[in-house]
């Protein structure tokens, strides 16, 4: 395209087809588990959507050095036929024939309505959001932050992917923990933790301006470490009592919880300017706020599964 509005159209377009894929993963894990063993399989489903969008600046920018930027669209194309390929010859269909309906508008409705009945799922769907705009804060202004704030523009892409390590390293590790304590202990802790980390930066630089990257670097990864035990059982959390209307359920939660992450970190966003300090803010915040929706998640006296 020789036209900026018809890239972006396709970029538009590129982002609502690859929605169906996140969508239908979620749903086809929770066809097949529920409770703890969800957030377990989960966690390594999470390694993927977080890992892949932090590591693709340094990809793209070694294919972009190499091969010039029509190859990053030749890499896209080859990825999507590879993928689906894959999928055609290797995954069966998860869900149990006398579970199937029809596709009718009023099935989505009827579920839509339904879903919002659920208490945990529409109060971890909440938290979830919250979570993910805190973290979208970051992904949206770590290039101004690396390479304005800290002059690290050629190291930016790398800084980035490193940073996901935190990520991948909590990630991989609830898939063993949850077995053991659970998935609302660890979220409970792993919260606690989100908060903390971002109270002590608060306390420690609110008045001195930006700390040296090494100490910036250490708070990042404290930060994320936490975010790594929160992603995939928030997940699990709001779609367990909606198995028997997994797709449904993954798609409104998945679009709940973007809107909110979007919204989010586009207010939190635009107080990034010459300080890093605003995106702890942000994440204390959101995180207080995901504190007191599940310090109502354990008061409430109805069931787990109960409608509101």
């Amino acid at each position: 395209s020789q036209r900026l509005e018809l890239m972006i159209t396709g970029r538009i377009l590129q982002g609502v087809s690859l929605s169906a894929p996140r969508t239908i993963s979620i749903a086809m894990i929770r066809d097949k588990y529920s409770g703890d063993y969800m957030a377990r399989v989960m966690s390594f489903v999470t390694v993927v959507f977080i890992l892949v969008p932090i590591i693709a600046p340094a990809m793209g920018k070694w294919i972009l050095d190499f091969y010039g930027w029509e190859a990053i669209f030749h890499v896209q194309v080859a990825f999507g036929i590879l993928v689906a390929a894959w999928f055609w010859r290797r995954q069966p269909e998860t869900l149990a024939p006398r579970k199937r309906t029809s596709f009718r508008g009023s099935v989505f409705v009827s579920g839509y309505k339904e879903l919002l009945n659920y208490r945990q799922t529409m109060l971890f769907t909440v938290i979830w959001g919250f979570i993910t705009g805190s973290f979208l804060v970051y992904l949206s202004t770590a290039q101004q932050i690396f390479q304005e704030q800290y002059a690290l523009k050629e190291s930016f892409p790398y800084i980035f992917a490193a940073l996901a390590i935190t990520i991948g390293t909590a990630t991989l590790l609830n898939g063993t923990l949850v077995l053991r304590y659970g998935m609302l202990r660890l979220v409970t802790v792993s919260m606690a933790a989100y908060v903390l980390i971002s109270l002590l930066y608060i306390a420690l630089f609110a008045s001195s301006g930006n700390p040296s990257f090494g100490i910036l670097l250490i708070f990042f990864a404290l930060q994320f470490f936490a975010v790594g035990f929160l992603f995939g059982n928030l997940r699990a959390l709001a779609m367990e009592p909606v198995g028997h209307i997994a797709g449904i359920g993954a798609a409104i939660t998945g679009f709940i919880a973007t809107i909110m992450g979007v919204a989010i970190s586009t207010y939190i966003g635009q107080f990034v300017i010459d300080s890093v300090l605003p995106m702890f803010i942000g994440f204390l915040v959101c995180g207080l706020i995901s504190f007191v929706v599940l310090a109502y998640f354990f008061l409430s006296k109805k069931g787990v599964q109960s409608p509101f």
